[in-house]
């Protein structure tokens, strides 16, 4: 498995953080990854190519050992959904005693940050390469949305909040006017 650590969606990002706490290896050969994933989805090959966003055919010939060009983005789109799904348990558990213990989060981003202060001024997003404490109620929310299958775009949203309290030390929901946007994500890795 290539795990690579620095990803530029936080769905990855939470993913890659996850695979830190499993127990066992995933399946390794891009053949035993796909069995491991119709076993998941009840062998219902047509809904596992849907996820994927590939035909039942180039699954069969992932399945049949056929060889796959080095640029073939399929087999990375499996290995990104046996991270996804893998050992949700010993993920849910691990999620659960970082929430008990009053958690915290440490975040390691590259990406372009702006901000809109009440008074109305702005900063313009710049490239900012921070790591910050993400403290209570964020690790949770996070955690949350990634156990209901949230959107992308509901997973920044809350990351921009986490940002926002972060970053300007704000022991409060922002107040009205007061937004932190994150755009064009280079880098981002969680570590709890």
């Amino acid at each position: 498995m290539s795990l690579n650590l620095s990803v530029d969606t936080v769905t990855e990002a939470l993913d890659r953080a996850d695979s830190r706490h499993w127990t066992r290896n995933p399946p390794r050969s891009t053949r035993a990854r796909l069995t491991y994933l119709l076993k998941q989805t009840r062998h219902d090959t047509a809904a596992l190519a849907d996820r994927l966003q590939a035909n039942p055919a180039r699954l069969n010939a992932l399945l049949t050992a056929a060889p796959t060009p080095k640029d073939d983005p399929l087999p990375q789109a499996v290995e990104r959904e046996v991270i996804r799904l893998w050992q949700p348990r010993v993920r849910r558990r691990a999620h659960d005693t970082i929430v008990a213990n009053d958690g915290q989060m440490m975040l390691s981003f590259r990406a372009w940050l702006g901000f809109t202060a009440a008074a109305g001024s702005s900063d313009d997003p710049r490239l900012r390469f921070l790591t910050l404490s993400l403290k209570p109620p964020y690790p949770e929310r996070l955690f949350t949305a990634q156990h209901e299958s949230s959107s992308e775009e509901e997973l920044r949203a809350i990351l921009s909040d986490a940002l926002g309290a972060c970053y300007f030390h704000r022991d409060r929901p922002a107040a009205a006017g007061e937004s932190v946007t994150l755009d064009r994500i280079d880098f981002l890795e969680f570590y709890y």
